[in-house]
């Protein structure tokens, strides 16, 4: 995979940080990942990257704070594809599986092979579908990338306005 990603973040709580990171993991259980597994979720649009927020932080706080939106160049090599009908079946999932609630859920099928994922190095992320932008009735991708598993020649470059790296993962 060789794009550009999306991602939006709570702009009050990325400031806090000390100092603050783009490349933040909070080790917080998400859709492809358990408590304790660092990941870096991003979007591949600006439109899914905001929806994607407002799904996650309704409710909350940050649901009416300024949200910060950033672009990552990335470069990996192998991404598990949830979008190839192969994929899922070579891994016995369905759409059910992908879509499944995991908030204060034991493990889910999809979080346990981001934490496979997670513990080697040849595939560093896994691509799975937007159900924040299906909800709006729009297709879109996210990708899971797990920072344990980069490995050069993989990266993930946080880009500036002038489109030089501020943070950068290899």
């Amino acid at each position: 995979m060789r794009r550009r990603l999306q991602r939006c973040v709570p702009l009050l709580d990325f400031l806090r940080g000390a100092p603050p990171s783009f490349l933040y993991t909070s080790g917080r259980a998400g859709r492809c990942n358990p408590a304790g597994v660092e990941c870096l979720y991003f979007s591949e649009s600006e439109a899914v990257a905001a929806e994607e927020y407002r799904l996650a932080w309704r409710g909350t706080p940050a649901e009416h704070q300024p949200k910060l939106t950033f672009q990552a160049r990335v470069n990996l090599r192998q991404v598990l594809d949830l979008a190839q009908t192969p994929t899922l079946e070579a891994l016995g999932l369905t759409s059910a599986d992908l879509a499944v609630s995991w908030r204060g859920k034991p493990l889910t099928r999809l979080q346990a092979i981001g934490r496979a994922v997670s513990r080697q190095k040849p595939i560093a992320a896994i691509r799975y579908p937007s159900f924040a932008a299906r909800k709006k009735g729009v297709a879109g991708w996210n990708v899971a990338i797990f920072p344990e598993a980069i490995e050069a020649p993989d990266s993930v470059e946080i880009l500036g306005t002038s489109g030089v790296p501020l943070a950068v993962l290899s």
